[in-house]
Order: structure tokens, then C-alpha cells, then sequence
């Protein structure tokens, strides 16, 4: 499927179908409105009614003259009945009335009657009339009499035929709105469809992208766990090859000239062999003790003195006051106090005291301030030693890395993983600056108490 094609299916098909929607939508509501606007207006019904009672106003009048006739001392109350026709017959000379005898060619006929009609107030008044006043009243009320039927036909007649009309126009608005209401019909179906289409789209991309984070994940994983074996590798083969060479040079020379050599020459290849053996020992100790270190870990953060915590950690390496000068000081010589676990603070501090107299010549100070930098108490160890070249800063915390600058140095390269993973269990954290050839500056920055 094309670019273009998915674009017309995806978007612009819904987008026409929506607005095909909203306009069939539109067209049923104006249909029905004009349904109910015909319902509530109907001229013709009003006219039939208007015209009925005129006409009936008219045979009551005829009805009390003829008893005034027969009985003149009857109470007919024949100006009673005479206003009553004139009232309806001004409804017919009213708005649609009026219009509608003038569409059926009435309008003029009527102006006539109600003109004769005015003529005859004046002998409703006389009692008792002679023959020919009688004879005129009558007359003139049979004429519009006879004009009220024909009305009343025609009016009835359009009645019938606006019915009718509005029947079918009803009718066919009705038919109208079911085949716009199939058409709602049918869009909404297809916009469902739409929509329950896009939103398998969105699980399924939803879908591919978590798979592709689990991938992203394992290669991650994988990629590290590579770094880690790479990183190990070269641990091993730089710092097991150095003893493993001398104690089998040594062996090779004892089996290929033990017997020609004197005691103090086996007593020498056997103190190399038992040195390279204790190197040994040593680097796999120190891996098996960073491992358990990190697996048997049990924090407990309080406040505590900073300043004293390095104290003793600088006291529980004797070594380092017996062979090299350490500066202590503290910022303003405040007792500052941070959130931490002494015994692993001590383990840190070691650490870095100990790579700190490893890198360093004999004769230079290790440099160790405490100071407080924002909301964090930190302890600065700076040594004068090598240095780091700048490109292996960013793995020097990494496990197994171990700088260009101290290949000759013997070291598994976890010390300095441990010491960031144990700062990092205490909420801080471990950076590192050098210039190399001038020695490096670690700082552990740890948080600082609330009462500070």
C-alpha cells in the first residue's frame, strides 16, 4: 500500500465521513423542525373555525328576528345577537382570514355582506316591522348566509388539500429522515470501525515499542554484561599473567635444574613462587570481599560527624600515618554532621585513602578536607600522585576498569565501583577530577543534616 493511499484511508476518508456526519446531522434537524413548525400552524383549520361561528352568529340573528316577527312582545334581544356577528365578522377582515378569501376571489363578496350587514342596525331597533323591513332583514341575512356556505365549502375544501399536502410532505420528510438516519447510521459504523482499527494500531505500536525497549533493555544488558567479561578479561589476563609467569619460570627451573641447584637457589624460587601466590590471593580476595561487601550490605543513615568518621577511617589505616604525611582539616573547623552509615563511609574513605598511597610517591602529603557545598557535606581526598588521563575519567567508577596510567600497578579495578555503588546506597555521591601527572582530587559528597 502507497504512502498517499494509507494517508486517504487513515485521514482524509474519516475526516469526509465526519463531516458527512455532522451534515446529515444538520439536514434531519432542519427536517424536523419544519415537521413541527407545520404541526403548530394551520391556517385553514383556524379559517373553518372563524367561519362556522360567523355563520352561526348569522342563523341566531335570523332565528330572533323571526321570533320578534311571530311575538313582538318576546325578549329577542335582537342587538345582542347583532353585535355578536359583527365581532366574528371582523375576524374574517383579520389577518390570515383575510388573506384567505382574497386567495379564493371572496375578499370582495365579503366587503359587500358586511356592508349590507351595517345597513340593517338601524331597523333592529323598530318594533314591530312591517312586512318589508322583515322581508329585507331576511333577505339580506340569507345572502350571507348563503355567502358563510360557500365559504365554509372553500375553506374546508383547503383544509382538506393543505392536509393533504402536509400528509405528504410529512410523509416524504419522514422517508427523508430514515434514509438520513441510515446514512448517520452507516457513518458512525464506519467511524467506529475507524476508531476501534486505530486503537488495535495504538496496542499494537504500543506493543512493538515496549518489545523494543526490552530489546533496547537486553542490549543494554548485554552490552554491559560484554564490557564487564571485556573489562574481567583484561583484569585477569594483565594482573594474574605477572605471578602465574613467575611461578611457572620458577617451577621450569626447579624441574630442569633442581638437582645442580644449591639450597639458598631453591629457597629463593620458592619465596618468588610463594609471593606470586599471595598476589594471587590477593587480587581473588579482594574481588570475593567486594562482591560480598555489596551483596551483604546493611545501611543504617543517621547523623554523624563527618569529620570524625574520617578521623577514625585515617586511624584504621595505620599504615598510611606510619609511612606517608596525611593533612586533615575541616572547613571553619565546624563539626558538620551528614545523613550516612558510618561503617560504610569508613569503607569509602579507605578506599580511596588506600588508592591514594598506592598512586602516590612516598614522599608526597595526601591532602584531606572536609567542607559543606550546597545541601551536602563532602569529604575532598587529593593525592600527588600520576593522575588520570582525561578519557578514562568517565570509566573510572565502571567495575574492573583500571586507568592506562596504573597498568604496572597490581589491582582488580572494583575498588572504585564499590565505592560509588556504597555512596550511591547512602543517597550520595563520588566524583572525580585529574590532571595527569599532577594527581587526582575524590570527593564524596554525602546529605547534610537537617539541624545545620
Amino acid at each position: 500500500m502507497t504512502r498517499t493511499k494509507k494517508i486517504f484511508i487513515r485521514y482524509i476518508l474519516p475526516l469526509v465521513t465526519i463531516i458527512l456526519l455532522l451534515a446529515l446531522l444538520g439536514v434531519a434537524l432542519f427536517r424536523l423542525s419544519v415537521i413541527q413548525r407545520e404541526m403548530r400552524y394551520n391556517s385553514n383549520a383556524n379559517m373553518v373555525w372563524v367561519v362556522y361561528y360567523t355563520h352561526l352568529e348569522s342563523l341566531r340573528l335570523t332565528d330572533a328576528i323571526q321570533k320578534q316577527a311571530l311575538d313582538p312582545e318576546a325578549d329577542s334581544d335582537l342587538l345582542f345577537r347583532y353585535q355578536m356577528l359583527l365581532s366574528r365578522l371582523n375576524l374574517l377582515h383579520d389577518g390570515p382570514q383575510s388573506r384567505f378569501l382574497d386567495d379564493v376571489g371572496l375578499l370582495t363578496e365579503l366587503k359587500t355582506h358586511t356592508l349590507a350587514l351595517h345597513q340593517i342596525e338601524h331597523l333592529l331597533t323598530i318594533s314591530p316591522l312591517n312586512s318589508a323591513q322583515l322581508e329585507y332583514l331576511q333577505h339580506t341575512l340569507h345572502e350571507f348566509s348563503a355567502f358563510m356556505l360557500r365559504a365554509a365549502g372553500r375553506a374546508m375544501t383547503a383544509q382538506w388539500e393543505e392536509l393533504g399536502a402536509g400528509v405528504d410532505m410529512n410523509r416524504n420528510a419522514v422517508l427523508t429522515i430514515l434514509f438520513i438516519m441510515v446514512g448517520i447510521l452507516l457513518c458512525s459504523l464506519f467511524v467506529s470501525w475507524q476508531l476501534l482499527v486505530a486503537l488495535k494500531r495504538s496496542r499494537q505500536n504500543e506493543q512493538i515499542k515496549q518489545q523494543q525497549l526490552e530489546l533496547q533493555k537486553q542490549l543494554e544488558h548485554e552490552r554491559k554484561v560484554s564490557e564487564l567479561y571485556r573489562s574481567f578479561g583484561a583484569m585477569v589476563s594483565h594482573q594474574f599473567r605477572t605471578p602465574l609467569a613467575i611461578i611457572d619460570a620458577s617451577m621450569q627451573r626447579l624441574i630442569r635444574a633442581g638437582e645442580r641447584m644449591t639450597p639458598a637457589q631453591v629457597t629463593e624460587r620458592a619465596v618468588k613462587v610463594k609471593a606470586a601466590t599471595e598476589r594471587l590471593t590477593y587480587l581473588i580476595d579482594r574481588i570475593l570481599t567486594a562482591d560480598r561487601l555489596l551483596e551483604q550490605v546493611d545501611i543504617q543513615l543517621q547523623q554523624h560527624s563527618l569529620a570524625d568518621v574520617v578521623k577514625r577511617a585515617i586511624a584504621e589505616h595505620s599504615f598510611l600515618t606510619n609511612k606517608r604525611q596525611v593533612d586533615f582539616n575541616v572547613e571553619n573547623n565546624t563539626n558538620l554532621h551528614a545523613i550516612c552509615d558510618p561503617v560504610l563511609v569508613s569503607e569509602i574513605v579507605g578506599n580511596l585513602l588506600s588508592n591514594a598511597d598506592k598512586y602516590s610517591p612516598a614522599d608526597k602529603a595526601i591532602s584531606v578536607y572536609i567542607y559543606k557545598h550546597q545541601q551536602n557535606v563532602c569529604c575532598q581526598i587529593k593525592d600527588q600522585g600520576k593522575g588520570i588521563a582525561q578519557n578514562d575519567l568517565k570509566h573510572i567508577f565502571q567495575r574492573y576498569f583500571r586507568a592506562d596510567t596504573v597498568a604496572d600497578v597490581t589491582g582488580t579495578g572494583i575498588g572504585l565501583y564499590v565505592v560509588a555503588e556504597l555512596a550511591e546506597l547512602q543517597r550520595g555521591k563520588v566524583a572525580v577530577s585529574s590532571d595527569e601527572g599532577n594527581g587526582s582530587v575524590f570527593t564524596l559528597c554525602l546529605p547534610c543534616a537537617f539541624n545545620q
